[in-house]
């Protein structure tokens, strides 16, 4: 074998090169899903599944669904210290998110059961009543940005929920999450003042709940003692902080990108409003084919992966969405399956360090996807609005104005959470 010709290994390499997590190019549909199959093809052909980016500093990328799975479940030699770079803008680590073990399996066994399937199945209702709800805001119109409107504040308004916080403190959360993950790195000025109010938010909230415990997610890891210890007043700030990230970003992104998806994709969208029981594939499908986020680790001690030489200290990006169409592991990776079966993607991470929220995910996914089929069937992309597709360390459609037959309101009264969030969109 004479390995790859020059020029395959070029491409691979001016890709791996240039490659840049925050600022993907952007295809033709608004995506960059065709610029992730592009890189995907070359690196394949040239037999390079992990290659150095200049950016940032400098960091290894790792492409392959098999390095990317080994990877992450890897703990002896990657870390979670750099799961995020460039870090956001947090004064604390990132309880669960940027810690390795032993610290990692002590915080997780404070929430573990909150967001395992039998825990979070609680919560449907209250998805299903503010879809609903929300729904009933701007049904009657026959237009709506359903990215802002849907995606966005369902996420927000459960979040609240689970921490105890007011629910109609849902556009704060939705505010401080965007200054947090992407407006500190455009615009600093704009979003420090944002993110000390956020701050000022969970010191006041931390120590009434220290006076007064509820029965919620933050009562609970404030209260609870593991190995004889309570979390410190920084880790608890740090637990906040990544339970109002974790459980906003992902889900509204993965939302708002399965809604732009079936307001062109007529036959998609048909077949699943006449096979709703569909929908539990289809929403990992959705996961694997829009990836809404790759995922950093650091190098803990040398390995050859790939045939590259990692060394301790080095920062390394498990490029999920490129991994999650890999035709080594997915037949036809390229086509959209909604009837995928034994649909093992990585797209919310692997082994110990599996997003501590995925069956919540899943599920916001799926009542929010059926419940708006259910009332409006039959819907369009408007083609006189803009649209946005958000870059970032999350990515996904945040912008999905549609056009749709008015339809009648469901409830006669709305809750506070809702309302307020329809305010808060309005002035958008």
């Amino acid at each position: 074998m004479n390995g790859p010709s020059p020029n395959l290994a070029r491409d691979a390499e001016s890709f791996y090169a240039n490659y840049d997590h925050l600022d993907p190019p952007l295809g033709p549909d608004g995506t960059p899903f065709a610029y992730y199959e592009a890189f995907r093809d070359a690196t394949l052909a040239a037999d390079q599944p992990v290659g150095w980016s200049e950016r940032h500093g400098g960091f290894w990328v790792i492409n392959s669904f098999a390095e990317c799975d080994r990877v992450d479940r890897d703990t002896e030699t990657f870390s979670n210290d750099g799961i995020i770079f460039p870090k956001y803008a947090v004064t604390e680590p990132l309880m669960l998110a940027e810690q390795d073990e032993p610290e990692h399996m002590r915080s997780r066994r404070l929430v573990n059961l909150a967001f395992m399937p039998r825990g979070v199945t609680g919560l449907s209702e209250s998805i299903h009543t503010a879809v609903h709800e929300l729904m009933d805001g701007f049904i009657e119109e026959g237009r709506a940005d359903v990215g802002r409107i849907l995606a966005d504040p369902v996420p927000a308004i459960l979040t609240a929920v689970m921490l105890g916080f007011p629910p109609e403190d849902g556009p704060l959360f939705d505010s401080w999450t965007t200054a947090l993950t992407h407006e500190f790195i455009n615009d600093r000025e704009a979003a420090i003042p944002k993110i000390e109010q956020m701050y000022a938010y969970f010191e006041a909230n931390i120590e009434r709940r220290r006076k007064d415990p509820g029965d919620d997610i933050l009562s609970q890891v404030i209260n609870s003692e593991v190995d004889g210890e309570r979390l410190s007043h920084k880790e608890l700030l740090g637990f906040s902080t990544v339970l109002l990230i974790g459980g906003i970003e992902n889900s509204a992104k993965l939302i708002g990108t399965a809604l732009w998806r079936l307001g062109w994709d007529v036959e998609l969208r048909r077949r699943l409003v006449h096979a709703p029981e569909k929908m539990t594939t289809a929403v990992d499908e959705f996961l694997r084919y829009y990836t809404p986020a790759p995922i950093g680790r650091t190098v803990r001690k040398q390995i050859t992966l790939g045939g590259r030489t990692l060394k301790p200290g080095q920062q390394v990006m498990i490029n999920l969405p490129v991994a999650n169409r890999d035709p080594r592991k997915f037949a036809d990776p390229d086509v959209f399956n909604m009837n995928r079966e034994r649909n093992t993607h990585i797209a919310l991470g692997a082994g110990p360090h599996v997003c501590l929220g995925q069956h919540l995910i899943r599920m916001e996914a799926r009542v929010v996807l059926s419940e708006f089929l259910s009332r409006i069937p039959e819907y369009r992309l408007d083609p006189d609005a803009p649209r946005h597709w958000t870059k970032g360390q999350v990515q996904g459609w945040s912008r999905v104005p549609i056009i749709f037959e008015p339809g009648p309101r469901r409830l006669s009264t709305r809750a506070a959470g809702v309302d307020a969030w329809l305010r808060h969109a309005a002035r958008d």
